[in-house]
């Protein structure tokens, strides 16, 4: 668990700006920005943390220094370039259109590897990356409950990375980054 306490916190942060987006339909548009801009830079800090803390090089920490990135340059956006409810929508939209296709991607690197693979995990993953996607898509096409959908998908997002914890700190994908260069592509 102690290993693991950053990325419980992490994927806390994502929920909390789930929630926080489900309940700030008409709130003030400066307090949301910030508050998502901060949190979501907090949660980009602790998946670094997560991602940095472990001496080998695996495949689902790698994933996690992906979103690191992803949000950190969200967050900052967000908190530097994001001037009404228009922007901060087009900036979440691509946020999760980009997180869609990680998880894509995910598995993808999972298949590329000449080791055992779980394929419930596969499973979820993929079909994580398509609601993700979809739902980003249904949420654009009705602006009345954009925000609260987005909220539904932080949460969703969030969620999966707390079931996916205890999941990493087994050994069912210890798979390491070079493996992922010495299969066949």
């Amino acid at each position: 668990m102690k290993k693991q306490l950053t990325i419980y916190l992490y994927g806390i942060s994502i929920i909390i700006c789930g929630l926080f987006l489900l309940v700030s339909k008409n709130g003030d548009f400066d307090f949301i920005k910030n508050s998502l801009g901060i949190t979501l830079l907090a949660g980009a800090l602790l998946a670094f943390v997560s991602a940095f803390a472990r001496q080998r090089k695996q495949v689902q920490f790698a994933y996690h220094e992906m979103h690191a990135i992803a949000m950190m340059v969200y967050g900052i956006c967000i908190l530097l370039f994001c001037s009404n409810f228009e922007k901060l929508i087009y900036f979440t939209n691509f946020l999760f259109i980009f997180y869609a296709f990680s998880e894509i991607i995910f598995c993808s690197w999972l298949f590329n590897l000449d080791q055992k693979i779980d394929f419930k995990i596969l499973i979820i993953r993929v079909i994580l990356g398509f609601s993700v996607g979809i739902g980003t898509i249904v949420a654009m096409n009705f602006s009345d409950f954009t925000l609260t959908m987005f909220g539904a998908i932080f949460i969703a997002i969030g969620i999966n990375i707390l079931l996916y914890a205890p999941v990493m700190k087994g050994n069912q994908l210890n798979y390491n980054f070079k493996s992922l260069y010495e299969g066949e592509f």
